[in-house]
Parts: structure tokens; C-alpha cells; sequence
């Protein structure tokens, strides 16, 4: 394990500096941000750690940033960024010395659906462990914590060049990856990750430790956490209180352990401090966490798929079990606890898919990268670009294959995702199919490292088995598979769609069958499945089990598209490295590789933006905003204690004096995507301010192309979480650990106001990459919000930081 030395003390904060917030100056500071069209400078890229120490920071340290790079990464141990944590595809941080972490309510959401019962229903009223006792098992969630990263490049590329086609390069990849992996994995308690770069041109590998005991400490009820629900999600003004607080445990001695009552909380290295002030629009911010995917990089003829055939039919098919879900937990609150994770995460990703599609519609992204790969194409006819001639053609060939059999493709993706007593079936076929094998040839769930991981998938989909809802899952995937081509049938399902005669098309028509299926089905039982689990015998499950005997023939067809995955997957690391290099060099400065679920840093600043012409939209809501919205009916049906004492926000210290009120969210121009849910959000001192959680609609094709204009992500406020563990929750134990109880019952701050009355001047007008951040000035009435909220910073914005320098 690296050293890492720990945090240094808080340094005493400068005192609260003059703010321009009087009406009178609003006109005069208006004109003066028209007149600067470059006032707020966005920074594109999501940077790797290695990457920190050769950015220029000059225009980040003009907005208020205060921290070395060696304070945010130092290879040789410590660095803020350490206090990061990757949580099972959402990031968290530590907050305190004692193993507190946290992170969004909805990537806590599975562990407290785990938890959740009729008569103990976590989900809709909120959790808080009064004592460490009372904390519960977050079940199914690990925490890893990075310790090194190393680069393996000769060594996979020494690999990917000694295969003789594609089939082989994609073997040959998944192969030396495993081997990596299990090398480093030979010291105990490591779990590690072998990660593409630069579209294949580098790989590293990542050690993490990882903690398997993390309980839950606190989250607030639905009505907080998913205020708004899904008429918000994506969408700004935004009152979310997407944050939970979780914590993590490890044996007596230190090393990772699973949970036990005698496990004690584990002691971070580096964590994060509350600020208690937050951040003013203008203000330097920045977003540390891990990122799981963008498309920065890809070729015109693969975007124009994803808008043409990808996306349209993943919000086809994501939009049609929403509305199941949804009819099926109706009236009835066990079931409804039992769809809620998968139907929230559907719902994500169908409105994810609509903003994409309509994001890339509207930025006409296809002609933009079209225009691109010409201007490449005219790159190639060079000497220099000459080797590179015959990288678009291929691509384009490609592009044109890959259109085949996708809907084919995208339900085999979906037969373990969707009925989960099919997903328990074929696992344990397809697990006992490949014990045999050495380990280092089985598919990745059936490694001997995943068993506790696999098992602990079983358990949930076990507690969430509902007969009904699988049966209507399963009948829709069999009437989807009938309507497919027949030279693109999946074999699997043949003998179960002619068992249903030959009229049969609709999901009615199955639905029948499909329950006939599982009630007949042994795999229900849990303690019949976990001796199947632990001895794996093909022999064992080859007896008239009908759903086995179907997961049995599903496995067929998985096992083949694996391999034909694997022939896709070399072609692409053959092609995508020349791509990416070609477009390298037709780029100015540092680049940044696309998000990979490894660790990356994002700097911004607080900033709102124009969603259409015409609109203007400012960076921060409040608790008067949301009560603005409340109507009594979800989703937007906030607590009565809520309520209650939002009467009294504005007398409490975590008011903000520009605001007059207790803020809620706000907005930064930070580059971000799916996996950065849980984001720590600190301030330029390196304090947290707010958990990253969302990005605007307009944003949501961001994954392809960042927009200054345009990219915007929704941060949850530190002092809204503050407020409710203070005002509502009376929470003091918490707010002692996270270092701020002393800020318990003082008043608000006040508001300073300049002595002077004249209108301020604006500068002279300077080009955009040359304009410093001293002068923001934005004014619009929130929608929501109970009144317009003016937020005014010109000039003396740019002084309060030459002061606090």
C-alpha cells in the first residue's frame, strides 16, 4: 500500500467578503456582463491524475483555486483526490476519520430497497442510525479505494500484436487482462482493474483496496431524495436531496472484511472537510470521481447509428417495462419496494437515451462529425497522413455490419437484466457450464474472484423475485424475440415461442406460459439455488426443471455472441487507436482520454446558463423553491417537518445571505457523465461544498461533445444536507463528525453591503480565453423558486479574491 500522509489541519478560513447583491446595481451589472462575453471560461476534460501536474491552472487560480497539484494528487501517496472512492458505478468520498462516506441517495438506493420492508419501509421515510449500532448492512455495496496505478502498455500491446486476426486481438486482450489482473490480485486484499486509454493507444493498471463491510448511517426519505422524481430528473431548477451517508468497516486488525459485528470503522488515509460557507456563482469548483463513459472520440458513421438505430430503440424498449413496473406495483406496496431499484434505474436510462437523441438531433452532431472526418479523409491524401489512408474506409464498413442484428443483440443483453428468476437460472447453467475450465478462460461473473459478488447478485434478485412481474418480463422478451427476422432468431427461445402456437405475437399471447415457467421452476427456492450455486454440477441441473431447461438453451446463444463479442472488440482495438491518433494530431494542447471508470478530475466553476433563447437560468435554488413546488402528491409531496422548518431557513447559519434562504442545488460547467453520481464537489481550498448528482437535459449529450454554452451539471448543496441533519433530523452526532456541530443554533450570517452607491464600471471587453472570472452578474426568477433570486458579483468579485490571495 502506498504511504499517504494524513489530511493537513483545516486552515482558518479568510472572512466572509463583500458581495454586490442591491437591485440598484442590477442594470449597470447586467450591461457590464454583456459586455464580457468571456467573463466565466469553462474547462472542457475529465483528467487523469498523471495529467494534474501539466495543466496551467492560471485561469482555474483566477477563479478562486488555491491548491498545488501535488495537493490533489501526489503519485507518491496523498492528494485529496485519494479520499475519493469508487462505489459499485457511483463515486463517494470519506467525510470523516472514522469511515463516514458520502454519496447520492440513488446510488444508495439499492441497499436501503434491501432493507426496506412494508412495516420498515427505508425507501419512503428516510434512515438514521442514531448510534453505530444502529447502522445497517448496505447490502450488495463494496467500496474501493485506489492504491497505485501502473502503466502495462508494452505488455497488452506485446500481446494484441502477436494475434493473428481480430477474433484472436479481442482473446488475446481479455486474456492478458486476466493475467494482469490475477498477478496483482496475488496480494491479498487487492482488487484490480487493467483500463484503456487514448482509445487503446495506452492501459493501466489500478489497484484498489477493497472494503467489503459498508453500512448505512443516514439517507432522507424518498420524498427528499427523489423530489421531483422523474418529471425533474435531468432537468433544471432542481430541489433534490440526492445524498445519503454511508460508512465503512473493516476487521479489528485493519483488513478488509465482510460484515461482523466486531468490524470497526475503517481509518481513511485522506477525507474530505465541510466547508460551511459554499460557493458564490463565479466561484472556482472542482469534481473528483470516476466517470464510466463517454464517446468524446467516435467516428461520424458510429454516431450516426447511435442516433439512427442505438438510441431510438433503447428508449423503446426502457420506456415499455417503465409502464409495466408501474402497472404492476400499483396498489400494491410490497411489489412496488420490490420493482423500485430496476424501475429507477429503466427510468434513468430512458430519459438518458431521450436527451442524448435529442441532444445530438439538436447540436446536428452527425454533420459536425461528418465535417471532421472529411476534413481527416483530406488529412490522408498527405505524406503524413498517408499510413493512416485506409482507418475511415474500414471504420465505415464496420459501422454498416454492426447495424445488423442489433435488436438481436440488444435483447441477449437484456435476458439476465430484466425477469430475475431467468438471470438466477442461467447463472447457475452458465456457471456450472464453465467450472471446468481454468479459471483465467471463464467469462469475467464466473471467475473464482467474483463468487461472493455473483452470490450476492443472486441473493437480491432472489428478495425481489414477484412471479407476476417476472412472467410479464419474460412474456415481452419472448414476443420481441417472435417478431425478430428469422435468420436473426434467437435459438433459446425457439422451442418456448412454438410451445405458444403459432398466432402467438403479442405479450398476452405468452404471459400464460411464461407464468406456467417459473411456477414449475425449483429456482425460486433459495436454499435449493445456493446448493447448486456451491456445487456446480451441469449434471445436477439437467433434470425437467422447464426454466433450466431454458436457461440451458438461452446459454447457448450467450456463450455465442460472447464469441462473436470478442471478433467486434478486436476489430475495434485495431481500428480505434489509428482513429484516435489521427484526431491527436489535429489537436492543440493536452487531450484527455475518454471516461473509463477510473479515476478523473473535472475543474469548473459555479455558473448558470441559457437553456433556449430567450431563457435565462441561474446557478442556485433554495428550500423556498421547493416548497414553491410542493403540492402534497408525489413527486412532489415534501415532508410536514420539512416544511416546517423551512418556515425558519432563513434564520438558521446555513442560510446564504445572498440568497436570503437555505440553498438546495447548484449549477457548474464541470465535464461529467454517468458514474460521477456521488461526486465529492470541492471548493478552490479544497473543501467539499456539494455532491455532484445530475446534469441538465441540454447536457445530456455530453457524452459525445462538451458545450461551454451548454454543459451544465447539478450539484446538490452541502447546506441543504447540513440544514436537514441540524433543523430537521437534529442529527448532532453527525454533524459532530463531520466537523461543524459548533455551527449548531448561531444565526445567519450577515450580508455586507459596500459603503458605495455608485454603479460599478465594467472593463474594457477581452477575448474569451483571455477574460479572468471578475465579473458575473446573472438575474432570473428560478422557476419554482418563491421569488426571483438576483445574484450580483461585478468587479468586487475579482477583489475578494485578490484579497483572499
Amino acid at each position: 500500500m502506498l504511504p499517504a500522509p494524513p489530511s493537513p489541519p483545516r486552515a482558518p478560513r479568510p472572512p466572509r467578503r463583500r458581495r454586490l447583491a442591491v437591485a440598484r446595481w442590477l442594470a449597470a451589472a447586467v450591461a457590464c456582463s454583456a459586455g464580457a462575453p468571456g467573463i466565466a471560461s469553462a474547462d472542457e476534460g475529465q483528467w487523469t491524475p498523471d495529467q494534474i501536474s501539466t495543466l496551467d491552472l492560471t485561469a482555474a487560480r483566477s477563479r478562486g483555486l488555491e491548491l498545488t497539484p501535488e495537493q490533489l494528487w501526489d503519485p507518491n501517496g496523498g492528494g485529496l483526490m485519494r479520499a475519493v472512492v469508487n462505489l459499485g458505478g457511483c463515486t463517494a468520498s470519506f467525510v470523516s476519520q472514522d469511515g463516514l462516506i458520502a454519496t447520492n441517495h440513488h446510488c444508495a438506493y439499492g441497499a436501503l430497497q434491501s432493507q426496506s420492508t412494508v412495516e420498515h419501509d427505508y425507501l419512503k421515510d428516510g434512515f438514521l442510525a442514531r448510534s453505530r449500532a444502529d447502522e445497517l448492512e448496505a447490502r450488495g455495496k463494496t467500496v474501493r479505494v485506489l492504491e497505485s496505478i501502473e502503466d502495462v502498455t508494452p505488455r497488452v500491446t506485446a500481446a494484441i500484436a502477436a494475434a493473428a486476426d481480430d477474433r484472436g486481438r479481442g482473446a488475446a486482450i481479455e486474456r492478458v487482462e486476466k493475467e494482469l489482473v490475477a498477478a496483482c490480485e496475488d496480494e491479498p486484499q487487492l482488487r484490480c482493474q487493467v483500463a484503456a486509454f487514448y482509445g487503446g493507444n495506452d492501459y493501466r493498471l489500478l489497484r484498489y483496496r477493497e472494503l467489503l463491510d459498508v453500512r448505512l448511517v443516514y439517507a432522507p426519505p424518498s420524498a427528499i431524495g427523489e423530489y421531483g422524481g422523474e418529471i425533474d430528473n435531468w432537468m433544471w431548477p432542481r430541489h433534490t436531496g440526492d445524498f445519503s451517508l454511508l460508512r465503512a468497516y473493516t476487521s479489528p486488525a485493519g483488513a478488509p472484511a465482510p460484515f461482523a459485528a466486531e468490524n470497526v470503522p475503517y481509518k481513511p488515509a485522506q477525507w474530505l472537510r465541510a466547508a460551511t460557507e459554499g460557493v458564490a456563482p463565479g466561484e472556482f469548483v472542482a469534481v473528483m470521481g470516476y466517470p464510466g463513459h463517454t464517446d468524446r472520440y467516435l467516428p461520424a458513421v458510429e454516431v450516426r447509428r447511435q442516433v439512427e438505430q442505438v438510441l431510438p430503440t433503447r428508449i423503446e424498449l426502457y420506456g415499455a417495462w417503465i409502464a409495466l413496473l408501474e402497472q404492476l406495483g400499483e396498489g400494491d406496496r410490497g411489489r412496488a419496494i420490490k420493482v423500485a431499484s430496476m424501475k429507477k434505474s429503466l427510468a434513468n436510462r430512458h430519459k438518458n437515451a431521450r436527451g442524448m437523441l435529442a441532444g445530438l438531433r439538436r447540436m446536428d452532431f452527425v454533420a459536425r462529425r461528418d465535417q471532421e472526418d472529411q476534413a481527416l479523409a483530406a488529412w490522408t491524401e498527405t505524406r503524413e497522413g498517408a499510413p493512416f489512408k485506409d482507418v475511415l474506409p474500414a471504420l465505415a464498413e464496420r459501422g454498416q455490419r454492426l447495424r445488423v442484428g442489433h435488436m438481436r443483440r440488444l435483447l441477449l443483453g437484456h435476458v439476465d437484466r430484466g425477469p430475475n428468476l431467468l438471470a438466477v437460472a442461467i447463472d447457475l447453467v452458465r456457471r456450472a457450464r464453465t467450472r471446468a475450465l481454468p479459471d483465467l478462460e471463464r467469462p469475467e461473473p464466473y471467475m473464482d474472484r467474483n463468487v461472493d459478488r455473483l452470490w450476492k447478485k443472486e441473493e437480491q434478485r432472489l428478495r425481489d423475485y414477484d412471479l407476476e412481474v417476472d412472467a410479464t418480463l419474460l412474456a415481452d422478451l419472448l414476443a420481441r424475440a417472435a417478431a425478430l427476422p428469422a435468420d436473426q432468431a434467437i435459438a433459446g427461445f425457439t422451442a418456448v415461442i412454438e410451445r405458444a402456437g403459432p398466432s402467438a405475437r403479442a405479450r398476452e399471447d405468452f404471459l400464460p406460459l411464461a407464468r406456467s415457467l417459473l411456477r414449475a421452476s425449483s429456482v425460486a427456492d433459495e436454499a435449493w439455488v445456493r446448493a447448486r450455486f456451491d456445487d456446480p454440477d451441469p449434471g445436477a441441473l439437467a433434470g425437467n426443471d422447464p426454466l433450466l431447461r431454458l436457461a440451458s438453451a438461452l446459454a447457448g446463444d450467450l456463450e455465442a455472441e460472447e464469441d462473436e463479442a470478442d471478433a467486434r472488440a478486436g476489430e475495434g482495438w485495431r481500428l480505434s487507436p489509428r482513429y484516435f491518433e489521427m484526431r491527436r494530431r489535429s489537436h492543440d494542447g493536452p487531450i484527455y482520454p475518454d471516461a473509463n471508470g477510473t479515476l478523473r478530475l473535472s475543474l469548473a466553476s459555479v455558473r448558470g446558463y441559457s437553456p433556449q433563447e430567450g431563457l435565462s437560468a441561474t446557478p442556485q435554488t433554495t428550500v423556498a423553491g421547493q416548497l414553491a413546488k410542493h403540492t402534497g402528491e408525489e413527486p412532489f409531496d415534501l415532508p410536514e417537518r420539512v416544511r416546517e422548518a423551512a418556515a425558519r431557513a432563513r434564520e438558521s447559519y446555513w442560510s446564504e445571505p445572498t440568497l436570503g434562504d437555505v440553498p438546495v442545488c447548484f449549477l457548474a460547467d464541470a465535464d461529467t457523465t454517468g458514474g460521477n453520481s456521488g461526486s465529492p464537489v470541492i471548493n478552490g481550498r479544497g473543501e467539499l461544498v456539494g455532491f455532484n448528482f445530475d446534469r441538465v437535459w441540454e447536457n445530456i449529450a455530453g457524452d459525445f461533445a462538451y458545450s461551454s454554452e451548454r454543459s451544465r451539471n447539478i450539484i446538490v448543496d452541502l447546506r441543504y444536507l447540513l440544514w436537514l441533519l441540524d433543523a430537521v433530523d437534529d442529527a448532532g452526532a453527525l454533524l459532530t463528525e463531520l466537523g461543524v456541530a459548533d455551527r449548531r443554533g448561531q444565526g445567519p450570517r450577515a450580508l455586507e453591503v459596500p459603503a458605495s452607491t455608485d454603479k460599478p464600471e465594467c472593463p474594457p471587453p477581452a477575448p474569451a480565453r483571455a477574460a479572468k472570472a471578475s465579473c458575473a452578474c446573472a438575474a432570473a426568477s428560478s422557476h419554482g423558486d418563491a421569488r426571483a433570486v438576483v445574484l450580483i458579483a461585478c468587479l468586487a468579485l475579482a477583489g475578494r479574491r485578490r484579497r483572499r490571495r
